[in-house]
């Protein structure tokens, strides 16, 4: 569960950017060095947004040459994310390494479990397809947000199914064992170099409830 209460608002978007990085590089200082003492920073970088902002913070903190990165793809994951966090890497000169946690999650039945909770709204899901939970009218709606799945079958065809809170619950529970299979490896990383590894979700994701525990937040 995550209890954390927090609340913004738009003069939480008013920040002088070169003050603010400043002020998390010499967190990140202090906290590596003078509580956790570690030699350096660990961290999940997947191309996105988060990590990599994460990853460059961490190379200004300590160096790049204190930053170990991991790249983990599974079988969901799009080609294109692998390059873009490689390309972050050698843009900051970041030791990386590749895992890949597909045969893992196969191993403990993650995609078996999640496409069995997905056959129950669409039976005859299968190789070929792709999925997505999206919530409805997200922004603007003020009563309960409702949860749908979106699939894309093999032919290109698009459909969207309202979801049981059980199917729902279900399928977010197998993905989640995506997040954590990754924060297990990078835990292995940080032991070995006597790293910390660094936290990437963002506030947005604790806002909206968007936060698996001992997954992206896992941290230091």
């Amino acid at each position: 569960m995550n209890d954390m209460n927090i609340s913004f608002s738009i003069d939480d978007l008013k920040i002088d950017p070169a003050a603010e990085t400043q002020r998390i590089v010499t967190a990140l200082r202090t906290q590596l060095r003078s509580r956790l003492r570690k030699r350096g920073l660990v961290l999940g970088l997947s191309g996105g947004i988060d990590s990599s902002v994460c990853a460059a913070l961490a190379a200004r903190a300590l160096g790049p040459e204190r930053v170990f990165c991991l790249f983990m793809p599974e079988y969901d994951s799009d080609p294109e994310s692998l390059r873009l966090g490689q390309e972050v890497a050698t843009t900051f000169g970041l030791s990386s390494v590749i895992e890949d946690i597909g045969p893992s999650l196969a191993a403990m039945g993650c995609y078996e479990r999640r496409d069995a909770f997905i056959r129950q709204v669409v039976p005859d899901y299968g190789a070929g397809w792709s999925m997505k939970i999206a919530i409805a009218n997200a922004l603007t709606t003020k009563a309960y947000n409702i949860s749908y799945l979106v699939v894309r079958r093999p032919d290109g065809t698009v459909e969207k199914h309202r979801l049981p809170p059980e199917v729902y619950l279900g399928i977010v529970a197998a993905t989640n064992m995506k997040q954590r299979t990754r924060k297990q490896l990078e835990y292995y990383h940080a032991d070995r170099l006597n790293y910390a590894v660094i936290g990437t979700p963002n506030r947005l994701e604790y806002d909206q409830g968007f936060f698996v525990k001992n997954g992206d937040g896992a941290a230091m």
